[in-house]
C-alpha cells in the first residue's frame, strides 16, 4: 500500500518514495505552490503522512533568487525556516547549477544526514545540463530517474517544477517542456494555469497523472499578496498560494480552450507574454531570465528585445541590483511606481 505525503478529500495525491511534478506555464504560480507545500511539510500542517509531524525540507532553486524570492516566499507560506535547507554547488569558488549527472551522490548523503524528507527542485529541467539532447528520451530519462531514486533513498518526496510548452492539445503531461521522460518518470503530475474567464484572479490546479491513485482532483487557487519581514529587516509583499475550493474544470480544459494566435505578430506576442509570466511571481536574476529563455527556445537577444517592446509604451520591467556589488535582477513594477535607474542588463 502506498504512503501518501499529501492527501486531499481523503484520497492520496502525492506518494512517498517517488518523483512528483508541478507543471505550468511561466507565471501560473507553480513555484509559489511548491513553496506552500514545502512550508506545510516543515510545520506538520500538510494533510497526509507528515500531518502533526513536522519534517525537514530542501529547496534547490535555479531560476529564482533564494535570498530575494524563495526565502521570502517560504516566509509568506508560514514555513519553519529552521527546517529548510538550501543546498548549493560551487565550482572554482562560484555557485553553479546543480547537475543530476555530477552532484547526486553528494546531495543524497547531505539530505540523509539532515533528515530531509521533502525536496523541491525548481525547475527540474535546469538539472539535466545544457549539453543534453532533450530530443533523446533515453538520455534525458537517465538524468531524471536519479531524482526518483533520491525520493526512495530519503523515504520522502522530490517535487520537480516544470514548464509547459504552448501546445493546445490539453494533454498536460505531454506538454511538459523538454522531453516526455519527465512525465514518464514522475508518478504524479499536477497542472497549473490561470483561469482566463476569471475576473478575480482565480487559477486552476488539477491532477493530470496519478500512477497509483485517482486523478479526480481539480482546485481553484489564488496568489494573494502577503507582507513579510526580510532578513535585512525590510518589509516586502510576496505572493502566497491559497486554495479556494473545487473547480469544475481541469488545467487540460483551460489549455484546450486557450486563445488562438491570429496575426503576424504572434511570435513577438508569445515571447512577450512568456516574459511577463516569468516575472509575475517576483524578481528573477537577469542571468536566469536568459537561461530560462534559452530552455524554451528563445535567445538572450530575443528576451532583451521583448523587454524593450513591453517598455515602449508603459515601462513595466526594470533591472536593478538589490546589493552593490551584486547580480542584476528583472522585475515587474506598477505603472504608477517611481521609475528606477534601469540600464540594459
Amino acid at each position: 500500500m502506498p504512503v501518501w505525503g499529501w492527501e486531499y478529500a481523503d484520497k492520496g495525491r502525492i506518494p512517498l518514495g517517488a518523483l512528483s511534478l508541478f507543471a505550468g506555464r511561466p507565471g501560473a504560480g507553480k513555484s509559489t505552490a511548491g513553496r506552500w507545500f514545502a512550508a506545510a511539510v516543515s510545520t506538520g500542517t500538510l494533510s497526509g503522512h507528515w500531518e502533526g509531524r513536522p519534517a525537514n525540507v530542501a529547496y534547490i532553486a535555479a531560476e529564482e533568487s533564494g535570498k530575494y524570492v524563495v526565502k521570502p516566499g517560504l516566509r509568506a507560506a508560514g514555513a519553519d525556516l529552521n527546517r529548510v535547507f538550501f543546498p548549493t554547488v560551487e565550482f572554482q569558488g562560484e555557485e553553479v547549477r546543480f547537475l543530476s549527472s555530477h552532484d547526486m551522490d553528494a546531495l543524497t548523503d547531505l539530505l540523509i544526514a539532515q533528515e530531509v524528507k521533502f525536496v523541491v527542485v525548481d525547475p527540474l529541467m535546469s538539472t539535466i545540463g545544457a549539453k543534453t539532447d532533450v530530443n533523446r528520451n533515453n538520455e534525458v530519462r537517465a538524468l531524471v530517474e536519479p531524482w526518483a531514486k533520491l525520493a526512495e533513498r530519503i523515504d520522502g518526496v522530490v517535487l520537480g517544477i516544470a514548464h509547459l510548452n504552448k501546445s493546445g492539445s490539453g494533454d498536460v503531461v505531454a506538454a511538459i517542456n523538454g522531453s516526455s521522460a519527465f512525465g514518464e518518470v514522475a508518478r504524479t503530475v499536477f497542472g497549473f494555469a490561470k483561469d482566463p474567464d476569471s475576473t478575480s484572479g482565480d487559477r486552476i490546479m488539477s491532477q493530470e497523472k496519478n500512477s497509483i491513485g485517482e486523478e479526480d482532483l481539480a482546485l481553484i487557487y489564488r496568489l494573494e499578496s502577503h507582507k513579510v519581514t526580510t532578513d535585512s529587516g525590510k518589509t516586502a509583499e510576496v505572493a502566497r498560494f491559497v486554495i479556494v475550493g473545487d473547480s469544475d474544470r481541469t488545467v487540460g480544459d483551460v489549455l484546450r480552450t486557450g486563445p488562438a494566435q491570429t496575426d503576424g505578430d504572434s511570435g513577438h506576442r508569445e515571447i512577450d507574454e512568456w516574459l511577463l509570466e516569468l516575472l509575475a511571481d517576483g524578481p528573477v536574476a537577469a542571468k536566469e531570465v536568459f537561461a530560462s529563455a534559452n530552455e524554451v527556445g528563445y535567445s538572450t537577444d530575443k528576451a532583451k528585445r521583448a523587454r524593450e517592446r513591453i517598455n515602449k509604451e508603459v515601462k513595466k520591467i526594470v533591472a536593478y541590483r538589490p546589493e552593490i556589488p551584486g547580480p542584476w535582477f528583472w522585475r515587474l513594477i506598477d505603472t504608477d511606481q517611481e521609475r528606477m535607474d534601469d540600464p540594459d542588463t
